[in-house]
């Protein structure tokens, strides 16, 4: 969506029925406003002006509703709007009251009308803001907007303001109508779904704009993925949430869906899968439209797919929406973690409506029973309900040749439109009809069965074709369709780039790596463009780094031809464009492409991730990507090997898991002959491979303990010839961490003399009482409280120092007792204690509670979970990847040191994450803060997404065992305190008091 939400603001005029207001631009040259602010009358004109131009254009009208009061209006595109992009719908879904987001509407009200002269005013802007509540006004049929800030004396200066475009988080989600007057602060606001349902609308606004409108939940937006800006490119036409195409076949299980959604339970999840181009995102497209389209009084779904880079993850938001929710997540045997934290949300505090959840995923024998389960102990719906999607149900009985012709009559449909909504330019053609002349489709009814992807791919082909001589020229449709492609992005480019300076393939290459590596945020889309530049040109020695202000144009040229639909910093190409485009570049680049950008600097952790991810799934269909990416892995085993064994296990199949583990052993196994491989690297590499797979030959059910923990430390751990030479991780029913981690030689020295001194104080006091006690009066039975004094207080040691206990009326009352015994013992020398010195009742039991504390963490510091501070520099093989020829510099040896003790925290607990789950420790390719002090000492807070600003404003995180108990516990960091590099433990966050809870939770 172009253009900002002020800039949307209109001002409409018809002098001649002496009327004035606002409207709210839709697209270029189509303005939405109250029909009693144009009074259009019977000539149908009104004057129309935006926020850049200084003049009135005049303006018809399109449609018009006396009964809704709304009129649609067309002016000049080029006069009005130019270069705004389509809006987009939505209504409000949400009912939690402390989680409303944000409404605003600009308008002209009177109060604003200015003199700037004597015999000139002018009508001013103004921004007003509020909060609405879903079910107020809803009898009425009207939001109810609740003004934030000022507000005019007088009722009437809101003239003006009627026709205004209300908006929620960019979402266009009604029209300002009226001010109640019986409330100061309260506008009236037509909700869109009310003109949707008007009889012409939403066809008039297709035709203006080659998009039919089609709600989506704007309160809910920061959490999905939103449906694509309509362009003249392969990718959109292709992608099926632009709905081009009918959908066709699996009316059976559209049903089933249909049925699963409507079942009493308040919350589910099911698994759709089918081979890639089944229809799968299509199928739940439609299901969705279905749903939140019902006829009469039955209540509306709404819903839309998961983003996988929400702008917040907040999905308790989803827990108390006032509509039935239908969410799917796309691809999800790579986006497990995100799907527990959904679920866990979900089966929590639960009062709103239904929720249910799909996951689109191409299998589900490896990932799903483990999921399953886990989603089983939460209570988490029925979980019984599973939906495959085969190729020949998407047929549905119909003839490759039927959908190739229905195929090829949408797709010249909606060029067409596209092309009248101003889309493209004055090099398209004008020749874009439905019954272009077979190339590609020639004897299609004899063609194999296919996925209906590939039907749809050759009718679009033939389109493109009949309307670019050029493209005919192509054999392969699919040729056809990237070379359509590589002309969208090369337009986009001529408009962003100094003139002749655009490379088309360079832009392919860019648009790949855009493609394999994304980018959450601008770091990363300047790390992405960085590399895929690098990589292109590779080979001509060492240059002067690129110019950032071209890098920074390449970057502004990507995210315009694909801009984000969540909160990334961009999109991407879509599949299976995408994955043939790779293909070309692969093969352009003499099978170089993939192995370089992997191993790239400029790349994070979480982009190779996700390029080898891309990969993997690409080379199902196409295998001979994956020797590039394999031979990267074997290059750098330490780096690339864990994230490579958590892309297979998690998100391939059993067969193609097999393959690529089979690939990367040899590719491994032929980098480790090379005379500088290191051996002992190549060792622990082959290692994990093999159990590896042995997971996924002999048990798919445990991988979740393989994926859930870092490969590198696994992997470190078949070196150690002792395993128990090390600690372990701390066991998933801790509760409390005790104390840090790690500790310095001087405080290991003082508190274990502490320990040592109260060991010889527990055994000379009874032995005191014993020497001065007569035989005769039984003294001899003091010698016995000698060792079990002893005993006692060593027991306490080892056990509260070796593990941690969560019972508390045991944690109580042994060292309690403990105490009370030695006091006892204490006591029975109080004829023979100093008169001056304070009564042995009060001094014993300090001195005792005192140094069984000193000596239960001196046993925690030798035997239990602290270690020792390392003075060596060498880091557990994997944590670190450092380049050849650096090791011997001292800021490398600093920098080894510094993740040695990082490896370290790497063994702590998250903060949030379910100890009983499948993920309590932290992930290699994330990033972490420690927390200090405070209830949550000794836990790790998960800060992957937070930018610099949030770390350093700190955080307040939920807990019970805080001052207030369900309150909150601030933490923050020391201002000049270093960050170590990401991922992993980068810095640390301090306790700095608690808050109660607030009163709205």
């Amino acid at each position: 969506m172009g253009g900002g939400v002020d800039l949307r603001t209109v001002e409409v005029s018809n002098q001649h029925q002496d009327s004035y207001g606002t409207g709210v631009l839709i697209a270029p040259g189509l303005v939405l406003t109250a029909q009693h602010v144009a009074c259009p009358g019977q000539d149908g004109i009104a004057a129309v002006r935006d926020m850049v131009s200084s003049a009135f254009t005049e303006a018809t009208v399109v449609w018009a509703s006396p009964e809704l009061d709304a009129v649609l209006l067309r002016a000049d595109r080029s006069r009005v709007g130019a270069g705004m992009g389509i809006v987009r719908w939505g209504e409000l879904v949400g009912g939690a009251p402390g989680r409303r987001p944000v409404c605003s509407m600009t308008g002209f009200p009177k109060a604003m009308r200015r003199r700037i002269s004597a015999h000139r005013d002018v009508d001013d802007l103004k921004t007003v803001e509020g909060t609405i509540a879903p079910h107020t006004g809803s009898r009425s049929k009207l939001y109810a907007l609740e003004v934030d800030g000022a507000v005019p004396r007088q009722a009437k200066n809101w003239q003006g303001l009627s026709g205004a475009g209300v908006f929620c988080n960019g979402v266009l989600i009604g029209l300002a109508r009226l001010v109640d007057r019986e409330w100061d602060r309260v506008l009236m606001v037509l909700p869109l779904s009310h003109l949707l349902d008007a009889d012409g609308f939403t066809e008039a606004v297709a035709a203006h704009t080659g998009m039919t409108p089609r709600l989506q939940p704007a309160d809910l937006r920061p959490l999905l993925d939103n449906a694509p800006d309509p362009t003249l490119s392969s990718t959109y036409l292709l992608d099926p949430r632009s709905r081009v195409t009918e959908l066709t076949g699996v009316g059976r299980l559209f049903q089933r869906i249909e049925q699963w959604c409507k079942s009493p339970a308040l919350v589910d999840v099911a698994p759709v899968t089918g081979l890639g181009g089944t229809g799968k995102s299509r199928l739940v497209t439609d299901v969705l439209h279905r749903l939140t389209t019902f006829p009469g009084t039955q209540r509306p779904w709404s819903g839309g797919f998961l983003a996988e880079h929400p702008t917040h993850t907040d999905y308790q938001v989803l827990a108390a929406a006032s509509y039935p929710l239908l969410l799917a997540v796309d691809l999800a045997e790579t986006r497990l973690q995100q799907i527990r934290d959904l679920m866990t949300a979900l089966a929590g505090q639960h009062d709103g409506a239904p929720v249910r959840v799909l996951l689109l995923a191409r299998g589900h024998d490896t990932w799903w029973p483990a999921l399953r389960g886990h989603l089983r102990t939460r209570n988490v719906g029925l979980l019984e309900h599973a939906f495959a999607l085969t190729p020949d149900d998407a047929l549905g009985g119909q003839t490759p040749e039927d959908i190739y012709v229905d195929a090829k009559g949408a797709f010249a449909r909606r060029i067409r439109l596209l092309r009248q909504a101003g889309h493209g330019d004055g090099t398209w053609p004008d020749r874009v009809v439905a019954d272009a002349p077979r190339h590609h489709g020639a004897g299609i009814q004899h063609a194999p069965r296919q996925p209906v992807i590939y039907h749809h791919i050759a009718a679009l082909a033939d389109v493109l074709a009949h309307a670019n001589p050029e493209f005919a020229l192509k054999d392969h449709p699919m040729e056809v369709l990237l070379a359509n492609e590589v002309e969208y992005v090369r337009r986009i480019a001529e408009a962003r780039l100094p003139h002749g300076t655009v490379d088309d393939k360079l832009l392919r290459t860019l648009v790949t790596t855009q493609f394999l590596a994304g980018a959450r945020t601008a770091r990363d889309g300047q790390a992405a463009v960085r590399a895929g530049f690098d990589v292109h040109h590779r080979g001509y020695g060492t240059t002067a780094p690129p110019d950032a202000r071209q890098l920074a144009a390449l970057d502004d040229v990507l995210t315009a031809a694909y801009p984000a639909t969540d909160g990334s910093h961009w999109g991407a190409v879509g599949e299976p464009l995408a994955a043939a485009w790779l293909a070309e570049v692969e093969t352009d680049s003499g099978e170089e492409f993939i192995e370089t950008l992997l191993q790239h600097n400029s790349l994070d952790t979480e982009q190779r991730h996700q390029t080898l991810s891309t990969v993997a799934r690409a080379a199902q269909e196409q295998p001979r990507l994956a020797a590039g990416a394999h031979r990267a892995v074997a290059a750098d085993p330490e780096l690339l090997l864990p994230l490579a064994a958590q892309t297979v296990t998690a998100e391939l199949g059993t067969d193609h898991a097999r393959r690529w583990l089979n690939g990367i052993e040899h590719a491994v196994a032929a980098r480790a002959a090379a005379p500088d491989a290191d051996p002992a690297i190549y060792r622990r590499a082959s290692r994990l491979i093999s159990e590896a797979q042995e997971r996924t030959t002999a048990d798919r059910d445990d991988l979740e303990e393989l994926i859930g923990a870092s490969l590198t430390q696994q992997a470190d751990a078949l070196d150690q010839p002792n395993p128990d030479a090390h600690p372990t991780a701390p066991t998933t029913d801790s509760q409390l961490v005790l104390v840090k981690p790690q500790t310095g030689w001087l405080t290991r020295t003082f508190v274990t003399s502490l320990g040592l001194c109260h060991l010889v104080l527990v055994a000379a006091v009874p032995m005191a009482v014993a020497l001065t006690t007569s035989a005769k009066d039984d003294g001899w039975v003091m010698w016995f409280f000698v060792p079990i004094n002893m005993g006692i207080h060593l027991t306490v040691a080892s056990v509260f120092g070796g593990r941690q206990l969560g019972t508390i009326a045991f944690s109580w009352i042994v060292p309690l007792f403990a105490i009370a015994l030695t006091t006892l013992s204490g006591l029975m020398l109080d004829q023979r204690w100093p008169p001056d010195w304070p009564p042995p009742w009060l001094l014993c039991p300090v001195l005792f509670a005192g140094g069984l504390t000193a000596l239960t963490f001196a046993w925690r510091i030798s035997f239990g979970q602290l270690q020792e501070m390392p003075r060596s520099p060498s880091p557990p093989a994997g944590t670190l990847r450092t380049p050849p020829g650096e090791l011997s510099s001292p800021m490398a040896a600093d920098e080894l040191a510094r993740m040695n003790r990082r490896w370290e925290l790497l063994r702590r607990r998250v903060y949030g994450a379910d100890p009983d789950g499948n993920h309590p420790f932290p992930l290699p390719w994330r990033t972490y803060a420690a927390l200090i002090g405070g209830p949550l000492d000794g836990l790790l807070l998960d800060i992957t997404s937070w930018t610099k600003d949030e770390t350093d404003a700190g955080t307040a995180l939920s807990t019970e065992r805080g001052r207030f108990p369900g309150g909150r516990a601030r933490y923050a960091p020391h201002p000049d305190e270093p960050r170590a590099p990401a991922p992993g433990v980068t810095c640390c966050l301090y306790y700095a008091g608690d808050i109660p809870r607030p009163a709205a939770e």
